[in-house]
Parts: structure tokens; C-alpha cells; sequence
């Protein structure tokens, strides 16, 4: 009886892995009204342990994706989510300065980091030479999710029973159900399940299809100029990614709008963040991915140009929208477009270190907004400089050069006899 391929179902544990790391890192803005009544802090304060946080973990990142090439992605998720669940533990024990640094700026950062897509792509891209779009989409799908269950749900618990015990319940959930899920379903490589990789043909090399190198080097990697370009558009994802994860909430609330409101707001961008990814993961296994992923950074751009609209709460909820279907798309697109581009021998080191650019980019935004804020009073100027920037990418990311991964499919279809069905999900002994 045909059964489901196994890379299928351990995209499972990579979504649940993907939803509590990135639920709890976009909630932060909820938290951020709360903490400053009580404790007194600044925004720009609090805007600075959020940067601490996003850079530190960006600069880990190239160290992760080299133990992930040479322990195995398995291994090193798990202590992040271990990290993760007691940096936020520690978190909410907080009444100085000092110890919110300590804990959810550096301690947080180093779980972040080793459950950051770096980690996700190269076990993605070990089970997935066909679909590889596709199932790095699915496995970030928690990203999606997270934000549009976490977000809302930790305002509700802020509410209720104060933002203390709102980090203790997502603290509670990722060591309890997360790590004993992704011990249970993670495996580094299909060999370890006696696999072979989903698409694999005998004959082709595994790196991902024709026209892609067996596997350059960082060294190799970094002269190429599209290294630098996927590398920008990672800042730039990151810089506006800052503004939605830090301050989406309190801009909305000093718009007028209620508490709730705000918070819903901002789950609405994961609920159109999942459909977005699906669809631009579906996109770009069938059309050139740097032509979606430019397209991607052009609807990012129009998001922030839409909230600098946002009068009311339709004109909120459209700006949402926007920025929600160009949301986690970037990550995916750009990791598949790396994998294709350089191989998956030192894939893990060569992410990782482009990978690095985007919370750097995070960093410098949430801080800056924070800044801004304070001096001006307002978030208007950090939105422009947000719309502005997604335009940019858009171009820069453009000018990538892919290898012929569509036009090398096409002649193996004309080349080889196909069977009469091939069910996407569904496999027999080997997965095609």
C-alpha cells in the first residue's frame, strides 16, 4: 500500500518548531505598553533588547549553519528550543534592565538562532530535491501560524492575567510540546530513515537539479555577486520585518484603535502570511524564483505605504493584508534559490551567513523606529523609510541570475517517458 512519504510528515515538527519561535518573537510588540506602565522603561529601551536580540542572533547564525553542516540539523534545533522555551522563563522574572538584556536580548538570541531557517533550510533541502519550494514554504507555514495564533492569544493572556504569566505559558509550550515533538520526528537526512531524496533520480547529483553547482564554498559563494544581492534583500526583509514584530501593536493603538484590535491586526498579516507562502511556494517551483521573490519585496514595500494610510480600521486591515501574503515568502524562495544556486555540501555555513544580514537589518529597524518615536513622536517616518526599501529590493533582487532549473525539467520531461500518475504527496519505495 502506497504510503506518504516521510519528509511530508517531518515538515510537521518544522512548522510546530517554526510557530513557537516565531510566535514568540512577534509578539513581542504586545508585551510593550504593559512592560513600560509597570517597570518604566522607554520604548527605545525596549526597542534596544529587541535588537540586541535580533543582531546577536544574526551573528550566530553563520556558527549554526556550520554545526548543522557537521552535527546535523536535528541536534541543534532542539537545544534552541530548549534555550527558547528558559530564556523566556527567565524573562518574565525580570524587574531590572540588566536581566531583560541578559535573558530575552542575549540568552533568546541564541535560541532563535539555532531554530532560524538556517537550520530549517539545510534539513529541508537534505529531504527535498523536487517540491523544494513547496516544502520550504509548508515547513514555515508555522511562522505564519504563530503569528496569527500567538499574537492574539498573548494579548488576551496580558489582559487577563498580566504579561508575566503570558511569557510563562509560551515558555511552558515549547519545552512541553515542541521539543518532545521535534525529538520524535526530526531526522537529519532521508539515509537515516532508509531513504533517498524526495525526486531523487539515480544518476543526477542531488543538489537540486541541473544548472546547479555539486557545491561551492563560502569563499566561492560570497564572490558571486548574487550572493550580495539575496544578501540585501535579506536586510531589507529584515528592516521591515522590525517594524511589524516591535511596533506594529503600539502604532495602532496610538492610532486610535483598542488594545484587541491592534493585536488582531497583526495576527491578521500570519493568516495571510500562510496563504501568501503556499502560494508563492507553489509559484516558484513552476516560474523563474527570483522573479516571485522580487515581486515578493515590491507588495512589501506597498504595505508600509498602505499603513501610512491607516486612518481606520479597513485601511489597517488592507495594509495587514499586503504585508501578510509577502511575509514569510522571502525566506523560502531565497533558501530554495540558494540550494539551486550552491549546492548542498556547505549549504548550512553559505545560509547561515547570508542569513545573517536580515536580523542585522531587524536590528538597525526596530532600534531606529524606536528612536524615532521618541524623538518625533510618530511612526510616520519609519514607514516611509520601510516602503522605501521594499522598492528597492524589489530591483536589486531582480537582477538575480538563477540557474536553468525550469528549462532543465522541461527536456527531462520531453527525454524520459512519464508514468501515467504521480500522486505529489503519495509514494511507493522510492519518492519521485
Amino acid at each position: 500500500m502506497p504510503t506518504i512519504y516521510y519528509g511530508w510528515i517531518m515538515l510537521f515538527a518544522i512548522a510546530l518548531m517554526s510557530f513557537a519561535s516565531s510566535g514568540s518573537r512577534f509578539s513581542f510588540g504586545v508585551f510593550v505598553i504593559p512592560m513600560t506602565e509597570e517597570l518604566h522603561w522607554g520604548r527605545d529601551q525596549l526597542a534596544l533588547a529587541a535588537s540586541l536580540n535580533l543582531i546577536l542572533a544574526g551573528v550566530l547564525r553563520p556558527f549554526v549553519g556550520i554545526l548543522a553542516d557537521r552535527l546535523g540539523s536535528k541536534i541543534v534545533a532542539l537545544t534552541g528550543v530548549a534555550l527558547g522555551g528558559t530564556a523566556l522563563l527567565l524573562t518574565s522574572y525580570a524587574r531590572e534592565l540588566w536581566q531583560f538584556y541578559l535573558a530575552y536580548g542575549v540568552l533568546l538570541a541564541i535560541g532563535y538562532s539555532f531554530t532560524s531557517p538556517v537550520t530549517v533550510t539545510t534539513l529541508v533541502s537534505q529531504w527535498f530535491i523536487k517540491r523544494r519550494s513547496l516544502a520550504m514554504s509548508i515547513g514555515s507555514t508555522g511562522t505564519s501560524l504563530g503569528e496569527l495564533i500567538t499574537v492574539p492569544l498573548a494579548m488576551l493572556a496580558v489582559l487577563t492575567v498580566g504579561w508575566e504569566n503570558a511569557f510563562r505559558v509560551i515558555a511552558a509550550f515549547m519545552i512541553f510540546i515542541v521539543l518532545p515533538v521535534g525529538f520524535l520526528l526530526l531526522a537529519n537526512r532521508p539515509a537515516d530513515k532508509g531513504l533517498e531524496p524526495y525526486g531523487y533520480v539515480p544518476g543526477e547529483g542531488g543538489s537540486g537539479g541541473r544548472g546547479s553547482n555539486p557545491g561551492l564554498t563560502l569563499r566561492e559563494a560570497s564572490r558571486t555577486g548574487d550572493f550580495w544581492r539575496l544578501g540585501f534583500g535579506f536586510f531589507v526583509c529584515g528592516f521591515t520585518m522590525s517594524f511589524a514584530s516591535t511596533h506594529f501593536v503600539p502604532f495602532a493603538m496610538d492610532m486610535g484603535f483598542e488594545q484587541m484590535a491592534a493585536a488582531n491586526a497583526l495576527g491578521m498579516v500570519g493568516a495571510f502570511a500562510l496563504a501568501g507562502g503556499l502560494t508563492t511556494g507553489f509559484l516558484g517551483d513552476r516560474f523563474p524564483r527570483k522573479n516571485v521573490l522580487a515581486t515578493v519585496y515590491l507588495l512589501r514595500g506597498l504595505a508600509f505605504a498602505v499603513l501610512l494610510q491607516a486612518r481606520d480600521l479597513p485601511t489597517l486591515y488592507v495594509g495587514s493584508f499586503v504585508l501578510g501574503i509577502s511575509w514569510t515568502s522571502t525566506g523560502a524562495l531565497t533558501s530554495a534559490i540558494s540550494a539551486d544556486k550552491f549546492g548542498l555540501k556547505y549549504l548550512g555555513t553559505i545560509y547561515g551567513t547570508m542569513f545573517t544580514i536580515m536580523p542585522i537589518g531587524t536590528g538597525v529597524g526596530a532600534y531606529l523606529a524606536g528612536v524615532i518615536y521618541e524623538v518625533r513622536h510618530g511612526y510616520e517616518l519609519s514607514l516611509i523609510m520601510s516602503a522605501l526599501a521594499g522598492l528597492i529590493a524589489a530591483a536589486v533582487v531582480f537582477g538575480v541570475r538563477e540557474p536553468d532549473r525550469l528549462g532543465g525539467a522541461r527536456i527531462e520531461r520531453e527525454r524520459k517517458p512519464q508514468p501515467a500518475m504521480t500522486p505529489a504527496l503519495v509514494v511507493g519505495e522510492r519518492p519521485a
